[in-house]
């Protein structure tokens, strides 16, 4: 009987001082998912280089953590007897930050964290022929700050204007490293799901 009585005081106390598991995600009260094109536009003092890629990311509040990936940047130099160039793409991480999104227009920030490889290369103005290559391997950071649009529940368009840092090139030819890090702007068109069913009657 003994026994018993204190069998049951232990499983009271223990419900008693019972607490519920804290977790990574047990207060985010907003989580969604999108994939997004993404259009870069560098080098604006000079000719503007279009580069195309894509990402997406998962919804967490006002955070987003995804990936992304850049297609071919290229960077040409011409000369009298051979022609030289650059092309370069990196993916990687992709974090942002968009607070106020139940507003029509709100601020919208990020950063892409990649690597990548840079190809070089001459080729002979007469003969048409590569003569020199050289490839390095590089890593890029694009911070990005701007305005977002909620256009329909699933689509919003971001306008930002981004600077892209590249790490880890070796100078050669004409080109050194600060040639390929440029200031620019991007556009990213978002699609998907990111828990705001209800941010129009906010």
């Amino acid at each position: 009987m003994k026994n018993a009585i204190v069998i049951c005081f232990l499983l009271a106390a223990t419900t008693g001082f019972a607490q519920k598991d804290q977790t990574m995600f047990s207060d985010v009260d907003r989580i969604g998912g999108w994939g997004a094109p993404l259009f870069e536009y560098t080098n604006l003092n000079k000719d503007v280089n279009v580069v195309s890629g894509g990402g997406g990311a998962l919804v967490l509040n006002d955070f987003y953590l995804g990936g992304y990936g850049m297609g071919n940047a290229t960077y040409t130099n011409q000369n009298i007897s051979f022609d030289e160039s650059v092309k370069f793409k990196h993916g990687g991480f992709w974090i942002g930050y968009t607070p106020l999104q139940h507003r029509v227009v709100h601020p919208y920030a990020s950063v892409k964290l990649g690597w990548g490889k840079a190809n070089y290369k001459q080729v002979d103005n007469l003969t048409n022929t590569e003569f020199a290559k050289q490839k390095s391997n590089i890593f890029v950071t694009t911070p990005e700050a701007g305005l977002e649009v909620n256009v329909f529940s699933f689509f919003r368009i971001a306008a930002t204007a981004s600077y892209r840092w590249v790490n880890g090139f070796d100078p050669v030819g004409g080109f050194k490293e600060d040639d390929l890090s440029s200031f620019g702007a991007t556009l990213t068109l978002r699609f998907g799901g990111f828990g705001d069913d209800d941010w129009n009657n906010n």
